[in-house]
């Protein structure tokens, strides 16, 4: 077909307009929380809020959620701890409550160990093998000193332990304890046993800011070879002392390495974890890592991994540390390090850590008395004195059988983004949030400007099910078809208002845990001048 040449208008035609809107495409916020740098000066993929959704590698997801595993108790249950059997099929779960302990592996509840006498159930344990079989050791203050063997408790008496050992730890095949408001310690005569002669060593000179020695802590490097185990101090003030060597009653074989200074430590509950082959502290300079302490990469100038979120989280040490119960526990099946927090005025909150990324996050909803892990399965006692599983399922608070609760309810606030364009006003008109989930989660959202944090009035409705239509059964024109569990994109332009240089989405998410992924957000302005 030959080429026809225009004909020319016979009529000048008009210049297009310019165009006025522009689009700018934010990833989310994968860095997590940032309570570190300046507002105006973050990187797009930092938070100001971040509650219940996990920062990832690709995006942030939707915590799982929790279920109930036992019906509720009858007083409120102030430990729970866990007995490892050589074989799997006979571990033990165990919460403590009103003096007795309480078999809780399976619903209902039994008695375990009836009148133990612990004054507030606040119970410290540790697991030890030795010859005679498995152990789990368990102090508290009122109760003394028990051991489990996997089939029943015995109430030990060792001579010359005082009456109110608050923790109980196991260094190189021996026993060791902390004694209630003491700044001795005391371990066992001899090592591969769990009961006999207790002797006194006094740990006074270390604490050089006073207060008690509050626990120890084994740190294991190079699989427990030669000196490379060491046994970790604790004052409640904050001192560390780190000493090594085998024989605690000959000097020529038992030495202090150094002393260092991490801040007070949280009064109740757990406050150390091994974390590979280091030790996490929690103190009010935040998450201490031993190895960095020791070597000396641990300072107000080199912070430690917490760094992002300290500025929140040390004041809530400060003013929590004498309340119970704190814990920090690692949950390797969601690659998070989880610091469990005191509730405040009735609230429960807890810090979480991507293990992968140091991303920092928060989760709220998840009422967490006291927790243990068992078979990797993180338990906790609830505020209705129950006992539930965390991190499983898509909904919190589902019975027990899996059933019901409630979707998952999420908050975000991002960074503040100029768009490139720090000086030039904006008027923000749209945003675009964007989803990857098996269901469609639902949203509220706004924009802020200039550094505002106001809120989004309310949780969005809950998220309408896509139960997929089984053959033969599902109804013609009502029942939705499709592959069971496929995961879909999900997103839409919503309107919003705003006038300024910087804009940050704020959004509220309700959806199922697990499978709702907030990916990326679109933000859509008119750019205007500089004034």
């Amino acid at each position: 077909m030959p080429l026809v040449a225009l004909k020319p208008y016979k009529s000048p035609r008009r210049s297009a307009a310019a165009q006025t809107v522009q689009v700018i495409a934010i990833p989310s916020p994968v860095s997590g929380l940032n309570y570190r740098d300046p507002m105006s000066n973050m990187a797009p993929t930092d938070a100001l809020v971040l509650d219940n959704f996990i920062p990832k590698q690709t995006g942030t997801q939707l915590r799982r959620g929790w279920r109930y595993h036992t019906e509720p108790l009858a007083a409120e249950i102030g430990s729970m701890f866990s007995y490892n059997a050589a074989d799997p099929a006979n571990n033990k779960l165990f919460a403590a409550s009103n003096g007795d302990i309480f078999d809780v592996t399976t619903d209902p509840p039994v008695v375990s160990e009836a009148s133990t006498g612990s004054d507030e159930d606040i119970w410290s344990t540790t697991q030890f093998a030795t010859t005679a079989g498995m152990f789990l050791l368990a102090v508290s203050p009122g109760a003394g000193y028990w051991t489990y063997d996997g089939s029943s408790w015995t109430q030990q008496s060792v001579t010359n332990l005082p009456a109110n050992p608050t923790s109980v730890a196991v260094w190189k095949n021996r026993v060791w304890f902390t004694i209630e408001d003491s700044s001795s310690v005391y371990y066992l005569d001899t090592v591969d046993a769990i009961t006999g002669t207790a002797e006194e060593f006094t740990m006074g000179s270390l604490l050089k800011n006073g207060g008690y020695i509050r626990g120890l802590v084994n740190w294991t490097l190079d699989a427990g070879i030669g000196i490379d185990d060491y046994l970790i101090v604790v004052g409640s003030e904050g001192d560390i002392g780190v000493w090594q060597g085998t024989d605690p009653s000959d000097p020529a074989k038992f030495s202090l390495r150094g002393v260092w200074y991490v801040g007070p430590v949280p009064k109740y509950g757990k406050f150390a974890t091994s974390y590979g082959g280091d030790v996490m502290l929690l103190s009010e300079l935040g998450l201490v890592p031993m190895s960095r302490l020791v070597n000396g990469q641990f300072s107000e100038i080199q912070p430690g991994p917490s760094q992002k979120v300290q500025s929140l989280l040390s004041p809530l040490i400060a003013e929590l540390k004498n309340e119970k119960s704190w814990d920090i526990y690692l949950s390797p099946a969601n690659d998070i390090l989880v610091i469990k927090l005191p509730p405040k005025d009735g609230r429960f909150v807890q810090f979480a850590m991507n293990v992968n990324t140091g991303a920092w996050c928060t989760f709220s909803e998840i009422p967490q008395v006291c927790t243990t892990v068992l078979n990797g399965k993180i338990f906790f006692a609830t505020d209705t004195y129950a006992i539930a599983e965390a991190f499983t399922g898509e909904r919190d608070g589902a019975d027990i059988e899996g059933d019901g609760g409630d979707p998952i309810n999420a908050e975000v606030q991002t960074a503040f983004n100029a768009a490139g364009t720090p000086p030039i006003l904006k008027r923000f008109t749209c945003v675009l949030p964007s989803f990857l989930a098996r269901q469609p989660p639902r949203v509220k959202l706004r924009l802020n400007t200039q550094f505002n944090f106001e809120n989004v009035a309310g949780f969005p409705s809950a998220p309408i099910g896509l139960e997929q239509a089984e053959w033969d059964y599902g109804e013609w024109n009502l029942s939705l078809w499709g592959r069971a569990g496929a995961t879909g994109s999900f997103q839409a332009w919503i309107g919003v208002t705003g006038l300024g240089y910087y804009g940050a989405l704020r959004m509220k998410v309700r959806g199922f845990g697990g499978t709702t992924n907030f990916i990326s957000w679109h933000m859509m302005y008119e750019p205007g001048g500089l004034m």
